[in-house]
């Protein structure tokens, strides 16, 4: 029964009371109940009331369905990863009047909420997302776990991976049946380096990805499991490598060129621990050639290439330098954290340990700690320590022990 929703959508859009709407045809109290859904009625009062809007009550069902359907088809866009799609959907939803129903509107808010996350435009997801949570307590089941779900994104896209991880946990499975967030939970389990229960997520999420035949999250969620493999410890390189390139190939034949040059980029990481420099060099290069500059990727691919050239001695120092003051510039330009790694390197390349040092224990591992980083924690804190013991800072050294195991392996050096 939803005329009695349309008749008040329409009456009150026409800018009409109850009694100037009804007036000859039933009592304002009966069309009241009407709107609310909470009498019986006859079709010839619906008719009538209908006639008075100027409307085709018949015309309006297969709008209103019509629009039903489209925001699940918009909402399946972003678990298939469909962008383009996405934006006609959005476009086409925005154009229908009947999107300001109440009926549609939560769910429509969620669905803009990740559209707008799915676009790094994080500030009006997170208006989107304060907004609904003022009227959270009213929300069904389903749209209140929505809700945990979109808000955990946004936390994963803001870098706050622990605050991610929280949200999505709280999420009841028994009245949620999207499980795609078991793939986000994968991915900030990965970030904080929590890699056994990133795997356990990302092997539940695949059992989903692949019953729903979603070949792009498939790439995503085997990419995840490769990288829990070799991360504490370096697994067989040829089975890394084949499982990788095999991934590429799948890349190549459905033409996602984004995935295909995060997985290059992952590739030439791999490459680059196992000290293949000039090998993990040119797959950087390929990768950032595949990137625009503005996606977060870039930076990270570009870091890589310069670690990779710095180590191997690939490069001179200019060039190094150049490419270090442009990883700078995009990086405060687009207010990634990775300005950071950049800053390192300038320090290093200059030949400023004193500055380098130090801007390792002020700015980098305080933010690191911050965002709940392990393994760059225990990589900076490593070269922290050996370089008080140098120089003979024997209390501060004695101070970082604290936090600090010696002999661990470093995720980024693996030494």
């Amino acid at each position: 029964m939803i005329e009695g929703k349309l008749i008040k959508f329409y009456r009150e859009k026409a800018g009409l009371t109850q009694g100037q709407l009804c007036e000859g045809i039933c009592s304002a109290t009966h069309l009241s109940k009407i709107e609310r859904e909470i009498t019986e009625y006859s079709g010839e009062i619906t008719h009538l009331l209908s006639q008075r809007l100027n409307i085709c009550l018949d015309d309006e069902f297969v709008r209103y369905h019509n629009l039903q359907q489209k925001l699940k088809l918009w909402h399946n866009t972003f678990v298939m990863q469909q962008s383009k799609e996405s934006e006609i959907l959005k476009e086409e939803i925005e154009k229908e009047t009947l999107i300001q129903l109440p009926d549609f509107q939560v769910f429509y808010q969620l669905l803009s909420a990740r559209y707008y996350l799915s676009n790094y435009q994080l500030e009006t997801a997170l208006l989107i997302i304060q907004n609904l949570q003022k009227n959270e307590s009213s929300f069904s089941p389903q749209d209140r776990n929505m809700l945990k779900h979109v808000l955990g994104m946004y936390y994963f896209h803001n870098g706050q991976y622990r605050d991610c991880i929280q949200i999505l946990t709280s999420i009841d499975q028994s009245q949620y049946n999207q499980f795609e967030y078991y793939y986000h939970l994968a991915l900030a389990y990965h970030l904080i380096h929590f890699n056994i229960i990133s795997y356990y997520y990302a092997e539940k999420v695949l059992d989903y990805f692949q019953k729903t035949l979603n070949v792009i999250r498939i790439i995503d969620t085997e990419t995840i499991m490769l990288l829990q493999l070799n991360a504490k410890e370096l697994h067989d390189f040829e089975e890394t490598k084949e499982r990788y390139e095999q991934l590429i190939r799948t890349c190549d034949t459905i033409n996602e060129i984004d995935r295909k040059s995060k997985l290059l980029n992952n590739l030439a990481f791999e490459l680059y621990r196992r000290k293949k420099y000039k090998e993990a060099s040119e797959l950087y290069k390929e990768a950032m050639k595949l990137m625009d500059e503005k996606v977060p990727h870039y930076l990270t691919a570009l870091d890589g290439y310069i670690n990779t050239c710095y180590k191997g001695k690939l490069l001179s120092n200019e060039i190094l330098l150049e490419l270090a003051h442009k990883g700078l510039r995009i990086a405060k330009s687009t207010k990634s954290y990775n300005w950071i790694f950049f800053e390192l390197h300038l320090y290093q390349l200059n030949h400023e340990e004193d500055d380098y040092y130090h801007f390792i224990e002020t700015t980098a591992l305080p933010f690191f700690k911050n965002m709940g980083f392990t393994m760059l924690i225990e990589h900076y804190e490593k070269k922290l320590f050996h370089f008080y013991n140098r120089i003979g800072a024997v209390q501060k050294a004695l101070d970082l022990a604290n936090s600090y195991i010696q002999g661990r392996k470093s995720y980024y050096d693996h030494e």
